[in-house]
């Protein structure tokens, strides 16, 4: 791990459930994808970001050729 920022943190929504992003045409389980978050120990900025797996899910879901 880098010391420059500190990753994979989860992000809850009402303080215990998991932030979770879809295409948003489907909402079901297998069409949602948990974001993840990382800090920057020197600056405090906050990046949200997605595993490239999930990154695969959102693309299939989505009309992009």
């Amino acid at each position: 791990m880098e010391d420059s920022q500190i990753s994979g943190l989860s992000v809850f929504a009402s303080g215990v459930w998991p932030v979770e992003i879809s295409a948003g045409k489907r909402i079901d389980a297998r069409h949602r994808v948990t974001v993840k978050a990382s800090v920057d120990v020197l600056t405090g900025e906050v990046r949200f970001y997605v595993t490239p797996e999930a990154v695969e899910i959102l693309s299939r879901d989505t009309d992009r050729s």
